[in-house]
């Protein structure tokens, strides 16, 4: 395979990465700005019916916007990526959980879709070269050779 593509290839991880960021960092800080709580007790209506326990629902609820503001801002920087990577999508898995036990198919249908971007982001690590990941790994590496 050329390298000859090599910039571009990374260019659109990259901006897939930011893009991907953004959304989560989107989700979490409005749903901090706009009350937490009001998320946590809105989510926990949403899965009333569902056979997950009321307290583990809303406990969950309070820590979800908090996850995704730190899931995007990693995101949009490249720091700790794959580790933000396998996170995200265990969180997506967690999220799934939740929306089949109360049958939401269309809504599992869509977490489903972040799952997918998880793992080509993921899959296509390789490609992470504008991060902070690639900033440290150079100033560690730089160090090493001395």
């Amino acid at each position: 395979m050329s390298n000859q593509f090599q910039p571009t290839k990374i260019l659109a991880y990259t901006l897939l990465r930011v893009a991907f960021g953004v959304n989560f960092a989107g989700h979490g800080f409005v749903r901090i700005l706009n009350g937490v709580g009001s998320f946590a007790a809105s989510t926990a209506d949403h899965l009333a019916k569902s056979a997950i326990p009321h307290g583990v629902v809303i406990g969950f609820g309070y820590a979800i916007p908090f996850i995704e503001a730190a899931l995007g801002l990693t995101l949009i920087f490249g720091f700790l990526t794959r580790v933000s990577l396998v996170c995200g999508a265990l969180f997506m898995t967690a999220l799934m959980i939740g929306v089949t036990s109360n049958q939401q198919w269309d809504v599992a249908g869509q977490q489903l879709l972040y799952s997918l971007v998880f793992f080509v982001l993921l899959y296509l690590l390789e490609l992470n070269g504008y991060s902070v990941d690639v900033v440290f790994e150079r100033r560690r590496l730089s160090q090493v050779r001395g």
